[in-house]
Formats: C-alpha cells, sequence, structure tokens
C-alpha cells in the first residue's frame, strides 16, 4: 500500500478515512430518521389542519363561513378544499389547484394534480368532504437544506477532528524527535546508553532494541580497529626481516649470502601465513552477511583438513591419530557452516603440528556429550604444552607466548566458537603438551540423513 512517508501522516489518513465513513453511515442514518419524523410531522400538520376546518364547520361559526359565496378558506401554507361526497368543490383555500384534491377515502395519500405530486390527507364529516395538501416539492427542497445543514456540519466537525488529530499525534511523538535529536548527536564509540524520553514509555523496547545494536556497532568498530592494528603489527616485522636479510645478501657472498636468502624466504612464508590468518579473521568476522552453506560431515571435513596438513605433519614425521567414542559422531553434520568449520579445525591442527617435536603424535578425538546431542572436537599434541597463566591468554590477538608462530591461529578459533555458539577450553594434556577442546552444546542430524 503506497501512503504518506511520515507517521503522522499515515496516522491521520487512516483516522481520516476511519472517521468519514463512520460519520457518513452516521449521517446517512440521521438524515433518514429526521426525514421519517419530519415527514410524521407535516402530516400531523395537515391531519390537524382538515380537523380544524371540521371543527369549524361543526361550531356556529359555521354559518358565518358562507362556503357557496365566499370560495375561499383563510388557511396559510397549506391547500385546504371542501368538497361534497358527489365530488363537488364547495370552499378552497388560496394556493390550491382547480381540480379536485379529495382521497376516495378518508386518510393519507398522495395526489397527482396539474403536474405537481400533493401530499394529502381527507376526513369526512356528514355530507362534507374536507381535504388538506402540501406539494411534496416543498418537502423535498425541505429535506435537501436539513441534509445539507448535515453535510456542512458533519464535514466541519471531521475537519476539526482531524486537526486535533494532527496536533494530538504531534505532542504524542515529541518523544520520538527526542530520541532522533539524541541519536544525531551520538557517535558509535559512546558507551553511554541510551535512555528513554520523558513521556514515552513506550519507546523502551525500541531504546533496548537500540542500545544493543549500538553496542555490536561499537564492538564491531573496535575490532575493526584491532585488525587494523594487527595487520600493522603482523606485516611491519616479517617486512623488515625480509628487508634487512636481502641487504646482508646484498653485502655478503657465500655461505652468509645463502643464509640471509634463506632467512629472507622464512620471512616470506610467515608473511604470506599471517596474510592467509588475517584474511580469514576478515571473513570470518564477516561470515553473518554470507549466505548459508550447505551441511557437511564432521568427518569429512577432519579428512579434508589432515590432508591439507599431511605434507608439514611428514616433513615433521607426526603420526596422526584420528577416532571417536562413536563412529555416528564422525557422520554427523557439522555444527557450523563448512567455512567456519575448516578454519577452526585447520588453525587448532595447524597449531599442533607446528609445536610438536619430530616424530610426535596428535591426537584428534570426537566425543558426544551424555545427551546424544552435545559433540566436542579434542586435540592434543606432545609440544611443551602452555602454563595456567599462558592459556589464559593465549586465545588473544597477537600473543605469541614462546615466540613461534603469528599469534592470531587460537585468537580466531574463539571468535568462530562465539559466532556459532561454541566455546573453546585449553588444557594441559596427559603427555605434557596442550589440549585444545571444540565443544558445541548441540549439533545437527548426520549428514545426508532424512
Amino acid at each position: 500500500m503506497i501512503g504518506p512517508a511520515s507517521l503522522r501522516g499515515r496516522l491521520l489518513l487512516c483516522m481520516g478515512l476511519g472517521l468519514s465513513v463512520l460519520w457518513l453511515v452516521l449521517a446517512v442514518w440521521l438524515h433518514g430518521e429526521v426525514r421519517d419524523r419530519v415527514a410524521r410531522v407535516l402530516d400531523q400538520r395537515l391531519a390537524a389542519s382538515a380537523r380544524m376546518v371540521v371543527s369549524l364547520l361543526e361550531s356556529d361559526a359555521a354559518g358565518d363561513l358562507k362556503l357557496q359565496e365566499s370560495g375561499a378558506l383563510p388557511l396559510g401554507g397549506i391547500a385546504c378544499e371542501i368538497s361534497s361526497l358527489r365530488g363537488e368543490v364547495l370552499a378552497r383555500s388560496g394556493g390550491a389547484p382547480n381540480a379536485g384534491l379529495a382521497l376516495p377515502e378518508d386518510g393519507f395519500g398522495e395526489q397527482q394534480v396539474e403536474g405537481e405530486t400533493w401530499r394529502v390527507f381527507t376526513v369526512s364529516d356528514g355530507e362534507l368532504r374536507v381535504t388538506s395538501a402540501e406539494r411534496m416539492a416543498g418537502r423535498t427542497a425541505f429535506m435537501r437544506q436539513v441534509a445539507l445543514v448535515l453535510l456542512v456540519t458533519l464535514g466541519l466537525g471531521l475537519l476539526a477532528s482531524l486537526a486535533l488529530v494532527w496536533w494530538a499525534v504531534g505532542r504524542a511523538l515529541a518523544p520520538l524527535a527526542v530520541l532522533r535529536a539524541d541519536l544525531s548527536r551520538r557517535r558509535v564509540t559512546d558507551e553511554a546508553p541510551l535512555s528513554v524520553p520523558e513521556g514515552g514509555v513506550e519507546l523502551a523496547p525500541m531504546v533496548d532494541t537500540l542500545n544493543h545494536w549500538l553496542g555490536n556497532a561499537r564492538d564491531a568498530l573496535m575490532r575493526e580497529r584491532r585488525l587494523t592494528d594487527d595487520l600493522a603489527h603482523e606485516l611491519r616485522t616479517p617486512l623488515a626481516a625480509i628487508r634487512t636479510q636481502l641487504q646482508v645478501a646484498d653485502m655478503t657472498d657465500g655461505e652468509r649470502a645463502a643464509h640471509a636468502r634463506a632467512q629472507a624466504r622464512q620471512a616470506v612464508l610467515r608473511l604470506a601465513n599471517n596474510l592467509d590468518q588475517l584474511l580469514a579473521l576478515a571473513r570470518e568476522e564477516g561470515a553473518e552477511s554470507r549466505r548459508r552453506e550447505p551441511p557437511e560431515a564432521l568427518g569429512d571435513l577432519l579428512a579434508t583438513v589432515l590432508e591439507e596438513l599431511r605434507p608439514a605433519s611428514l616433513e615433521k614425521r607426526l603420526t596422526v591419530h584420528l577416532d571417536a567414542d562413536d563412529d555416528r559422531a564422525l557422520r554427523r553434520a557439522a555444527p557450523a557452516g563448512p567455512g567456519l568449520m575448516r578454519i577452526a579445525l585447520r588453525n587448532v591442527l595447524e597449531n599442533a603440528v607446528r609445536h610438536s617435536p619430530a616424530g610426535g603424535e596428535i591426537g584428534v578425538r570426537v566425543e558426544s556429550g551424555q545427551n546424544g546431542e552435545d559433540i566436542a572436537v579434542a586435540v592434543e599434541d606432545q609440544g611443551p604444552g602452555l602454563a595456567p597463566d599462558q592459556r589464559a591468554r593465549a586465545l588473544d590477538r597477537g600473543w605469541r607466548g614462546g615466540g613461534e608462530g603469528q599469534g592470531l591461529g587460537l585468537a580466531i578459533v574463539a571468535s568462530v566458537m562465539a559466532r556459532t555458539g561454541g566455546a573453546i577450553a585449553l588444557d594441559a594434556a596427559d603427555s605434557g603438551g596442550l589440549r585444545v577442546t571444540l565443544r558445541w552444546l548441540s549439533s545437527p542430524r548426520p549428514a545426508g540423513s532424512d
């Protein structure tokens, strides 16, 4: 429906249409009631006029009337006629038509006389018949005037009501204007919540929603700023190392130059890895705007990620064990989209490969909860592990602990888990390394099930 752009205009339009229909129905009803009542009053006047003439004929003044001689009756506004039962007109008032008005029987009726319609009342008295009549055109004109006055009155009343509604709506919407002004002066970084304007209790749910949205916008802005800071920090170090090693290679030769070039290549690899991690983080933080991806079995996702990390595992002669407490757990659909799940699993497993000693083992276990709906993926390595205070900081962006790595992998995993309704836990493994557990409180059905 196309209507006014403002709330006040829409409300005025709706109320105007509603009042117009209501008052139109009321006007039609009132017009009918007034018409019927006026018609009864005018008929009573006709009957009273005729009976008055009858009473005059029956009184002593009847002899003085001399109907045959005068031929006129002193009655104004109503035509009156006295006739015999044989139809002979004995007397008539001024304005009465020349043709007879009397009805065949006593009572009310309508007569067409000389091209005009008359409302007639006839009453008999002995040998005489008295008839009073009124032109219907006069009645119709009178009712038109009544209808016009009624419509004008209702129209003016409607306009006055709409003007009152316009003023009342403006007063009622004043809290919205206050809220709009508050929002226009506000910055995204302001932490103070919006307050409900005075007199706008009904706006409390909307204000709560706005505060929630502003909090999310502020958090998103801070995440973007942190991402920019991380990007600048993580790219500055490898770029400086590359520049330094290239300068060393240019100024030296032989084994020292080869070592410098090798260090430069390592810095390039680190830079590329940093870029991959940062791009993964950016994609993860924009996941809400992506379309929903079809589900994929958790076991298939783990197999894909392990295959991607196989070259690095072979280089360090690592053995990776993948098992589950229930084979059906591997066939269950991943609790999040394949893109986000692949990022989280790859970062955890890549972290385990990086910190595992040569010839070590990595354990990957899929566990189902006691209710059969919870699901968890636990990854254990035989690396140096983390102290309790280090585990508390390991999920922060940019934190490197012992120095290896990019400081973003586990932070990305934590962000993915928060986005998908899960949680990440870091514990000491029985082998002395680190155990990383990704847990979701519920999971979809197995992929491909009906």
